[in-house]
């Protein structure tokens, strides 16, 4: 028997954000600046905190590209994904992105996007099994990482 589960999502807020500072931290392989963090307050619904049962175990923080020649599509971009290993397979990650994806339909966004590490085939798996296309590869996109990690562009388009 399944125990209940409630899955939630909220804002990120002054009172927050270190959650999501933490919850990068232990599963993201880079780490960001303290402007990231705090423009991470003014995203609005493009940043998320997910919680299992009241428990912060996720976060989503995502960014508008608006391109500056208004030729190219408006596209939504994933900066981060990242969810506590325990708590993965309960459909927390799927929440997050469905959330994205949904803002993005309000705002007649065409294409959500985001680069996963190749080393990562779990998230290319995942990605993939969303709905997402594995794109191009980027050489030495991690620069942080020592070497530099390659990474793949994952697309989804929106009608």
């Amino acid at each position: 028997m399944v125990p209940n589960i409630k899955i939630a999502l909220d804002d990120l807020t002054v009172n927050n954000i270190g959650v999501l500072r933490r919850i990068n931290s232990v599963v993201l392989p880079t780490s960001y600046s303290d402007s990231w963090y705090k423009d991470s307050l003014v995203v609005g619904e493009l940043a998320k905190l997910a919680y299992f049962n009241d428990i912060p175990v996720g976060a989503i923080r995502c960014s508008l590209e608006t391109p500056p020649n208004h030729k190219d599509q408006t596209r939504i971009y994933i900066m981060t994904l990242a969810v506590l290993s325990p708590y993965r397979g309960y459909g927390i990650g799927r929440k997050l992105v469905d959330h994205i994806l949904e803002q993005a339909k309000k705002m007649f966004v065409k294409e959500v996007y985001c680069h996963v590490w190749v080393e990562n085939e779990d998230a290319l798996n995942w990605y993939q099994h969303i709905g997402f296309e594995k794109g191009d590869l980027v050489t030495g996109y991690y620069k942080k990482m020592t070497p530099a990690g390659d990474a793949y562009i994952l697309r989804k388009k929106l009608e």
